[in-house]
């Protein structure tokens, strides 16, 4: 299975940090990008980049719901490149909204 994973939430703090750094520990990733960090802070966000074969997703997103509040904005996309879909998992005042499309629908509305 081939996985391709990119999102970003904040404002985010060291608790969620760790806790989010700890469901990661179970990911696969590709030889290429074993090097790159699958979770990086930029001030007050956290980004996740992955692309692997094993992604934590029920994990991360448990962590996620355990912490989301009011002021958390973010998305954390999934591309699962073998069965051509997208889950999208878009996190806006305290709400977690989970979507999911072909990645043909995606390309054809970003215009690809």
């Amino acid at each position: 299975m081939e996985l391709k994973v990119y999102g970003h939430i904040y404002p985010a703090n060291s608790i969620l940090e760790r806790e989010l750094s700890e469901a990661l520990e179970s990911a696969i990733c590709d030889d290429i990008s074993h090097d790159i960090p699958l979770l990086e802070r930029e001030k007050d966000m956290l980004r996740i980049s992955f692309e692997g074969r094993y992604f934590p997703e029920e994990d991360v997103i448990d962590v996620l719901k355990r912490h989301l509040k009011h002021e958390h904005r973010g998305k954390l996309d999934i591309l699962d490149m073998d069965d051509w879909r997208m889950r999208r998992y878009l996190f806006d005042g305290g709400e977690l909204v989970r979507k999911e499309a072909s990645l043909n629908q995606v390309m054809d509305y970003s215009g690809f």
